[in-house]
C-alpha cells in the first residue's frame, strides 16, 4: 500500500521575477513528492529588493472567497506554510483561514517575514510585530530570524557573532510564542560561519548547523530555507536532519550564485540544487545526521563493535582498541563534532548499522570514517553514505574529495575504486602509543 501524498498550502506573494516566495516554495516543496498548493497574497512584476517601478496587485480581497470555495469542495490540507504578509488585514484573514485547519490536525509553519539586521522592512510600522505575533501563536513550528524575534518579544537586538548564552536565552524566551518547535536563522557563533539553531520544546532536543559564510547579501534565501525546511519535515525527516538539509540547500544556492557573479537582484540559484536536495531528503529515511548525546553514544558503540572485526589480521594486537579509544570514544566524537566534522548514521531494520564522518574545508571534502556493520553490508549503505558526503561537498562548492584507507583493507580499496576514487599516495601516520596507520590516500573530483 502506498503512502498518502501530503498536501501543503503555501501562503505567499508571487514575484514574477526574482526567485523568492511562491517562486521558490512551489518547486522546492514539490521536488520531494509533497503536493504544494498555493494561496497568493499579491502579484508583483519583480520582488522589491533592488528593483524600482515594479507593479503590485494586492489579492487580499480574494483570500476569503478562495477559502470558502475550498470548504465547499471539501479540500483539506495536511500543513500550511505562511511567509510574507503585507498588512494587518492579511494576517487576520490568514489566521481566520488556518485556525479550523489547525483544529483538524494540519501542521502550521510560520515564517514571520518582517525584517533583518535589527530593522523592520520599510513597508512595516512599529506596531506590525504585535500583529504578526498573533499568527505565530498559532504555529507548530516557527522559523524567524533574530531581528523578528527581538521585535515580537521586546528584547534588545544584538549584531553577531553571538554568545551561546545569548542564543540560549532567546530560545528560552521564545517559548512565550507557544510553538512546539523553533528554527532561528542567520545565527553566527564565530566570525566566518553562519547557520541556524533549533529547539523542540516538547522533547528538549536542540542543536545548531553552521556553514562557512559567503560574502554579500542575497535576496530570497529565507524563502529557499523555509521551503526546504517544510518539504523535508513533511517528508518525515527529524528536526535535526531537516535543519541540516535546509541549511545545505540554502548555502549551496548562495555559493553557486556567488561563484557565477550573478546579479543578486535575481535571487539565488536554487534550481541547480533541487536534485541534490530531493536526493538528500529521500536518503534521510535511511540516514540521519548525528546531533544528540544518544547519537554520540551510538557511534562509539558501533565503533567498538565494528572496528575489531574490520581490522582483524591487518594491524597489530592492541592497536584497534587504542584507535577506538583515541578516535571514537564518546569524548572523541563530541570533540570532532565541535571541530566541524559531520557524522551521518545509517539505519537498517530499525537499528543503527553504520556511520560516516566528513569535514569540508578549503574546497576539499575529507571523509574521515566510513564503517558499516557486518550484518548490514551488501545492502548499499556504504555507497549511500559516501554519496551523501559527495552531495554535501558539492552543495557548498567543494570540487574534490579524499580519504585514507588501510593498505591491507583490499575490500574497502576495491569499493572505493568502484566509486571512482584512485590511489594518490602512500601515507604512514604516527598515532602515538607505539602505533602507526599505514594507509593509501585516495581521492577523486566531485
Amino acid at each position: 500500500m502506498s503512502m498518502k501524498q501530503r498536501r501543503v498550502l503555501a501562503v505567499h506573494d508571487i514575484s514574477c521575477v526574482g526567485r523568492c516566495s511562491l517562486t521558490a516554495a512551489l518547486p522546492i516543496i514539490s521536488s520531494v513528492g509533497v503536493e504544494c498548493s498555493v494561496l497568493p497574497t499579491a502579484v508583483l512584476s519583480t520582488h522589491t529588493g533592488g528593483f524600482t517601478g515594479f507593479t503590485f496587485r494586492d489579492l487580499t480581497e480574494d483570500i476569503r472567497p478562495i477559502g470558502a470555495h475550498w470548504d465547499a469542495e471539501g479540500i483539506t490540507f495536511d500543513a500550511v506554510y505562511t511567509g510574507f504578509l503585507g498588512s494587518f488585514e492579511q494576517i487576520d484573514l490568514v489566521e481566520e483561514l488556518i485556525s479550523p485547519m489547525a483544529e483538524k490536525g494540519a501542521r502550521i509553519y510560520v515564517d514571520p517575514v518582517m525584517g533583518d539586521r535589527g530593522k523592520l522592512y520599510s513597508v512595516f510600522g512599529p506596531d506590525f510585530p504585535a500583529g504578526m505575533r498573533r499568527l505565530c501563536e498559532k504555529a507548530d513550528l516557527l522559523m524567524p530570524n533574530l531581528t523578528e524575534l527581538a521585535f515580537m518579544l521586546g528584547f534588545p537586538y544584538e549584531d553577531g557573532p553571538y554568545t551561546r548564552q545569548y542564543v540560549e536565552d532567546v530560545l528560552e524566551k521564545s517559548k512565550e510564542l507557544g510553538a512546539r518547535r523553533i528554527v532561528i536563522t542567520g545565527v553566527s557563533f564565530e566570525k566566518g560561519k553562519v547557520g541556524a539553531v533549533y529547539k523542540d520544546y516538547d522533547t528538549g532536543e536542540s542543536g545548531s548547523v553552521m556553514r562557512p559564510e559567503i560574502p554579500g547579501y542575497y535576496h530570497g534565501t529565507g524563502d529557499v530555507f523555509g521551503s526546504a525546511l517544510v518539504g523535508a519535515l513533511e517528508s518525515g525527516l527529524s528536526l535535526a536532519d531537516t535543519v541540516g538539509t535546509a541549511v545545505d540547500m540554502t548555502v549551496g544556492s548562495i555559493a553557486r550564485t556567488y561563484a557565477a557573479g550573478t546579479d543578486v537582484r535575481f535571487g539565488v540559484n536554487f534550481e541547480c540544487g533541487i536534485l541534490g536536495y530531493a536526493s538528500a531528503v529521500r536518503s534521510m529515511s535511511r540516514l540521519r545526521r548525528a546531533s544528540t548525546d544518544e547519537d554520540v553514544k551510538s557511534i562509539a558503540t558501533m565503533a567498538a563493535s565494528i572496528w575489531p572485526e574490520v581490522y582483524v589480521g591487518m594491524i597489530p594486537d592492541g592497536q584497534t582498541e587504542y584507535m577506538v579509544y583515541r578516535f571514537q570514544s564518546e569524548d572523541a566524537v563530541r570533540r570532532q563534532l565541535q571541530e566541524g566534522y559531520a557524522y551521518v548514521i545509517a539505519r537498517d531494520s530499525g537499528k543503527d548499522a553504520g556511520y560516516l564522518s566528513y569535514k569540508i574545508e578549503d574546497g576539499l571534502l575529507f571523509v574521515s570514517k566510513l564503517y558499516v556493520s557486518a550484518a548490514a553490508r551488501g545492502k548499499g549503505y556504504g555507497r549511500l553514505l559516501l554519496e551523501t558526503a559527495f552531495e554535501a561537498g558539492r552543495s557548498v562548492g567543494a570540487d574534490r574529495m579524499e580519504l585514507t584507507v588501510n593498505r591491507n583493507n583490499l575490500d574497502a580499496i576495491g569499493f572505493y575504486e568502484g566509486m571512482g576514487l584512485r590511489k594518490l599516495r602512500k601515507q604512514v601516520t604516527d598515532i602515538g602509543g607505539g602505533f602507526v596507520m599505514d594507509d593509501y590516500r585516495m581521492g577523486r573530483e566531485l
